[in-house]
Order: structure tokens, then sequence, then C-alpha cells
């Protein structure tokens, strides 16, 4: 058999195929990464910690950080490279290669006049890390993200925890599921402590706080065991850790939640005469339920006593005629709000929210023959990154009922909810 010579292949191809390599070649490149390290300093002599970020990069992955400073918390900012300061920003224009940013930051501050939600003594420190490391705009290369850690300094005999773990000497990872900049966030516990941990439900579970403060560790890790495995039947996405902090005066007497972690005051009780628990209504914003929009904060803060509520029913932690009595309470709490749509959702407000949220859960069951209920949605919310608003609210709670719900229409609200689509 006789062979033909093979044609040549005719040079628009060639370019062609050698272009589409090419961009495969460059799709499949990983995005540009740049190292940020993250260092803050303890001085509690002065009141103050040392806070810095320092970014090593090889190709100008970085070009200008804007940080969003707090006037008279954050002061003394030094910076390689170009550094402006137009308060309320500072904008840290890095060398190619890198550099190094820094600040002082004041700890202590007051809230509301009720404590403090930060503070350093000679004994011991709680505060946020988000004060520490304030939030950023990055401006550079397109993708770029960071491989940050966390490194901490405090006097000797002082022990650190954060939601990324203890700190021994050695820095700590610290990633920002959907972030591209991810900083430190979350409580953070330092000095003379006392430290429980527990495994519960396959979550590593740590209750940390001063010693001598009349923390409760085992009675927080108590109710949690107890709870918080009917909590994750509800919002399956709870962190794989969580840290809970805790001090007496002069800390807020109230509770505040956090990124994978919360804070409560040491004398705040687990399960109050209302029948529901502030720990437990924190670990439901450490779920996901947080981030509100205007006017959406009766849905948060009503939600978190909802899911508070029912862990200790669901649980058997309290009696169905107990759970019920609570709910009556509640009923009578909030009978005479007027107005849910408040920028703050105090006791009242809330108290009204979680009779709605009852109701609300009886009409989509009722119209979905019992296959949905008010956990579909709250799970869908805990799910999301999206703001928690009304309208986003009402229209997953249709889509979840399938069906209009006239409920909304007469709530006691400034405007009419907006109407939903179904899909």
């Amino acid at each position: 058999m006789r062979c033909l010579p093979r044609a040549p292949i005719p040079r628009f191809l060639l370019a062609l195929c050698t272009a589409l390599v090419s961009a495969c070649a460059v799709a499949a490149d990983p995005p540009p990464e740049y190292d940020a390290a993250f260092h803050a300093e303890l001085l509690p002599a002065e009141g103050v910690a040392v806070a810095s970020v320092k970014i090593d990069q090889r190709d100008g992955e970085v070009s200008e950080l804007r940080f969003r400073i707090e006037e008279g918390r954050h002061h003394d900012f030094d910076g390689d490279g170009e550094l402006e300061v137009e308060p309320p920003f500072v904008y840290w224009r890095p060398p190619a290669d890198g550099g190094r940013f820094s600040l002082r930051v004041h700890i202590d501050r007051e809230r509301r006049g009720n404590g403090k939600d930060a503070h350093i003594d000679a004994d011991w420190a709680i505060l946020r890390l988000d004060h520490l490391f304030p939030a950023a705009r990055v401006r550079g290369r397109p993708g770029a993200t960071s491989r940050s850690t966390l490194s901490l300094a405090a006097p000797e005999d002082w022990s650190v925890e954060t939601r990324y773990g203890r700190f021994d000497g050695e820095p700590l990872p610290v990633e920002t599921s959907g972030r591209r900049y991810s900083r430190p966030t979350g409580w953070i516990a330092a000095g003379q402590l006392g430290v429980r941990r527990e495994s519960i439900a396959g979550r590593g579970v740590t209750v940390a706080g001063p010693v001598q403060q009349g923390v409760r560790r085992m009675d927080h890790l108590a109710l949690m065991q107890w709870t918080l495995p009917t909590l994750l039947e509800v919002f399956p996405a709870f962190p794989e850790s969580v840290l809970v902090v805790s001090a007496g005066d002069p800390m807020w007497r109230g509770a505040l939640s956090g990124p994978s972690s919360l804070y409560i005051h040491a004398e705040r009780p687990l399960i109050n005469e209302r029948g529901t628990s502030t720990l437990l209504h924190e670990l439901v914003h450490v779920a996901g339920i947080s981030g509100t929009g205007t006017g959406a904060a009766w849905i948060v803060e009503g939600l978190a006593d909802y899911y508070s509520l029912e862990a200790l029913r669901r649980s058997g932690a309290v009696t169905d005629a107990r759970h019920e009595r609570s709910r009556a309470a509640l009923e009578r709490q909030g009978r005479d709000v007027s107005r849910l749509d408040t920028r703050r959702a105090n006791a009242e407000v809330s108290a009204r929210a979680v009779t709605v949220l009852y109701m609300l859960d009886a009409a989509i069951r009722d119209a979905s023959g019992g296959e949905a209920s008010l956990d579909d949605v709250a799970r869908a919310l805990a799910e999301s990154d999206e703001t928690i608003t009304l309208a986003r609210f009402r229209t997953l709670a249709e889509q979840t009922a399938g069906a209009t719900l006239a409920l909304f229409d007469d709530l006691p609200l400034r405007k009419p909810a907006p109407p939903s689509r179904i899909e």
C-alpha cells in the first residue's frame, strides 16, 4: 500500500492552536497569592496594642490597602512605602516587594454606659481581633488572595485563646471563606486564664475566661453538650470550632457574637426567667443568623430567641409545658409593640418577633402540607452571605411554603412588604 505525503497544516490553524494552548495554560494558572502576616503585641501597662500587617509579594499583587480607622481608638500609623491619612481612612501603598504597616490601638471601650466590650488590665484582656486589625479594601492584581497568619505577643505568664486556636508561639493560619484579603476576626481572651475544651457533635468547643472572675466554664459546656446537636440539625453549616470567652465586671453585662466566637458576661444566666438562653441566642448568630439590613433587626434577633427556645424544647432541656409558658410570657411582653422594623430590636420587639415567627412556622407548615417549616428558611439564611432583609426573608418564606403568605401584609411595619415572586 502506498502512503501519501501528509498535507501541511495551514499557518492560520497553527496560530489558532497555539493561542488556544496558551489561553488554556493561562486559565490553568492559580490566582496570584501574597503573604500577609498579622501581629499584635498586648501592652497592659499602657492599655494599648501595637498591631501590624506585613505584606510579602513577588509581583505587585497588592498596590494599595485602604484601612477604615476608628477615631480615638486607632492612632500612630506607620508604614513602608507611601502612607496617607485621611480619616476615617488610611491609605497604604506598600513597595513592590512588600512592606509593613503598623498602628497603635487603644483597647478599653465603653458600650452604651453599661460596661466595656473590650478591656485590658494587668491580669487579663478580652477584645475582638477585628478591632486590632481594621477592615481594608485592597487594590492590586485581579484575583490576588492572601495567605494570612496571626501571631501575638503578651506578658510572659499570659496565655492567649483565639477562634483559630491557642497561640503557642507558632503563627496561626487565618482563613476567611469567600474573602481574598483574610484578616483575623472574632473574640480573643488573654491573660491568667482558665480554659475548658470539649468536642461536641463533631465541633470543637473552647470556653475561656480569666481566673477568679466567676466564669462557669463547665456549665457552658454542659448546656452546649445538651443543645448544640439540636442546633446543628437546623444549622448544619455551623463552624467547625467555636470559642466562648467570658469575664465579670468591668465587662458589658450582656453577650455579643463574632465570627466563630462569642462573649458572654460571667453573671449572665444560661437560661433566663423568660425561658430563653443568652448563650444559645448568641450561638444562633454564630451559626450565620447575622448581618441585618435596614429594619430587619427584628428578624435576626427574633430568630435567635426563637431557636434558643426551640433548642431547649427539642433537646428535652425543658418540658413542653415550660416551653408553652415561655411563649405565653413573650407574647404578653411584646403585645404592645407598634412597630417591628426599629433600628435596634429591644426586648419587647424581640418578644413580638418570636410570636410572629411561631405564626410564620405554622403558616409554612400548613401551606406546604407539613413538608417544610421555618427551619428551612433559617437554614437558607444562615448558609448565605447575603444581608438579611425583610424582602429576602419574605421571598424565602414564600418559596419554602410554595404560596403567598398573607401574614406578611399584617405585620406592624413602616411600609408594606414588597411582593414576592415565587419561582
